[in-house]
């Protein structure tokens, strides 16, 4: 669970270890009050809203984590069509602001850019512009019988892929922006119950030490 905790949570799950701890021990005593019981309440509901949305947050990160790995290159190296010596060594951006991996071929000695994006979001717009080419061809002349059926083919067949990989994607991005957005309104809420949970525990201060 810590790993999807931030630091301002963990500090207010601190302070409400603290107040249980306090409560159990004036439980014991028979001296807890109404006032301390509807605290160590108000604290069990926030923590277990803290743990849920840490949670919603693992899940949706961890989904764009999946999502980025999707893109497979199968690079080959341009001058001896082999990939058996290339190796990944950094990310070029083209015109159209579209990330792809550039490798060096140890075989050949040269570094290259492949030839499509290496992430989901900018394969959208890739593949956009390959149906586009290949519609355009599938409408000339030039190809006729059975290529331009192959070809209709293997445009339907993008076109499927395309769909399923921008629904994932606008999933993906919707659930991110419920995230921060949640992540924003949870940070409001820490904020204002860790100044009140301080102010508690400053008053008890003097009770701690009889």
């Amino acid at each position: 669970m810590k790993q999807n905790i931030t630091e301002n949570e963990r500090e207010v799950i601190k302070l409400i270890t603290f107040f249980k701890k306090r409560g159990e021990r004036l439980a014991a005593e028979g001296t807890l009050t109404q006032e301390h019981e509807e605290l160590n309440a108000a604290c069990e509901r926030l923590t277990q809203k803290i743990y849920n949305h840490a949670d919603f947050r693992q899940q949706v990160l961890e989904k764009h984590e999946t999502l980025k790995g999707i893109i497979e290159d199968h690079a080959q190296c341009p001058t001896c069509s082999k990939a058996d010596m290339i190796k990944k060594t950094s990310v070029a951006t083209n015109e159209l602001g579209w990330k792809s991996n550039r490798y060096k071929c140890r075989r050949c000695n040269i570094e290259f850019t492949w030839n499509r994006p290496n992430n989901p979001w900018d394969m959208i717009p890739f593949l956009e512009l390959c149906l586009q080419e290949l519609d355009a061809n599938i409408a000339s002349q030039e190809i006729e019988g059975e290529l331009k059926e192959r070809a209709q083919e293997a445009r339907d067949h993008m076109a499927v892929s395309l769909e399923q990989l921008r629904s994932a994607i606008n999933s993906a991005d919707t659930e991110k922006m419920q995230m921060e957005e949640q992540d924003k309104e949870m940070a409001r809420m820490l904020h204002e119950f860790k100044k009140y949970l301080l102010i508690e525990k400053i008053k008890m201060e003097p009770f701690s030490e009889n």
